[in-house]
């Protein structure tokens, strides 16, 4: 069943193929339900799902079901906590029994191999991968020609097409495109025309497909001019060198923040210099500790993220038991201005992270 509706779906998509890069490949939400109103359906049921209260595993396991995550960044970050959070928690009220090893990815070179053949050598039953790049396709593409490791994509909610015969167990992220476009809609609703208008885009490939260029071509169809555009590495410290290279020059009034790598060091170099007129976005919940936090974030891209790590273990858990489930989970999000008060952000971050929300707020 699942090989001949990607099957179906590589058809359609070759139809709208007209470069060699990476978008021939990848298929956003929109057209992948289009091109299977059975997969749309099994999607409204899972988000149900994840949406209600946990409903206990109907069986004893034999044995404990090994899970592997494997994170990116620093362990201790909030994003990583939250996930570990969420996902242990859910887990536990589904009442299934479970050994998780988790690996750390914390190297600047991107040809470090030594995490992933530790992983490789566990044989877990299911591995969540929670960063999609050419290393992790590479691996991952092992486990699924193997069978032997059920592969769940975490925060990458864009199928591949040339994955056709052996899918991973479920797709599960955001739709990144409509976050961009939305958060596109909302600033230039909210900044004056005269702004001077910067962007500091990653190099990821996938990155800048989904949220990059459409944010460029965005501001462009809505005859705002790009002043300044940098590509660098999707880090913190870049981010900030580029930042520090933009307010020298005194070209800008905002500055497009590609991820929240990038916004988090855009914000660091508009702190330090004390620059009150000039803005970024983020992709993050913000809490306001001083005036000049808040001046800094014009606008916020709110994801679900409990929601996310709510879906790897239903979604585990509707496959041990055998359910069917769809191919592709996406969760919702929410722009929010700096203009909302912080006790509206305060209570949006409870709806969003009914589980994590004390993380958040530290």
């Amino acid at each position: 069943m699942r090989r001949s509706f990607y099957f179906s779906v590589l058809v359609f998509f070759s139809m709208f193929s007209v470069a060699a890069d990476m978008s021939l490949y990848l298929m956003d939400g929109e057209d992948f339900y289009r091109a299977s109103p059975r997969q749309a359906s099994l999607a409204e049921q899972f988000s149900a799902t994840v949406r209600s209260d946990p409903l206990p595993i109907r069986f004893n396991l034999a044995h404990p079901v090994r899970i592997a995550i494997l994170l990116f960044g620093e362990k201790d970050s909030v994003e990583n906590q939250a996930l570990l959070f969420t996902f242990k928690r859910r887990m536990r009220e589904l009442g299934i029994d479970y050994r998780l090893d988790t690996y750390i990815d914390s190297s600047v070179r991107k040809d470090d191999v030594t995490l992933y053949f530790k992983m490789v050598d566990a044989k877990p039953d299911y591995i969540v991968m929670t960063k999609f790049g050419f290393m992790q396709r590479r691996f991952v593409e092992r486990f699924l020609a193997s069978g032997k490791s059920k592969v769940i994509l975490y925060d990458f909610a864009s199928p591949l097409t040339y994955w056709v015969n052996d899918p991973p167990l479920i797709y599960i992220g955001v739709d990144q495109k409509l976050a961009t476009k939305r958060l596109v809609d909302y600033l230039d609703r909210h900044l004056p025309k005269t702004s001077r208008i910067s962007a500091i885009v990653s190099d990821d490939s996938y990155m800048e497909q989904v949220r990059c260029n459409l944010f460029l071509d965005g501001i462009a169809t809505r005859g705002r001019k790009l002043h300044v555009i940098k590509v660098i590495p999707d880090n913190r410290t870049h981010a900030f060198q580029s930042t520090n290279t933009l307010l020298n020059e005194g070209k800008t009034d905002f500055i497009f923040s590609c991820s929240q790598e990038i916004s988090e060091g855009v914000v660091s170099a508009l702190q330090q210099k004390g620059t009150s007129h000039v803005e970024t976005n983020a992709w993050k919940p913000w809490f306001p500790s001083s005036e000049s936090f808040k001046q800094t974030i014009k606008a916020s891209v709110l994801f679900n993220k409990d929601d996310l790590s709510i879906a790897v273990a239903e979604a585990i858990k509707l496959d041990l038991e055998g359910q069917n489930m769809p191919l592709l989970y996406m969760s919702g999000f929410e722009v929010v201005g700096t203009q909302d008060s912080e006790h509206n952000m305060q209570l949006m971050v409870e709806k969003m992270y009914p589980y994590s929300v004390t993380l958040w707020q530290r």
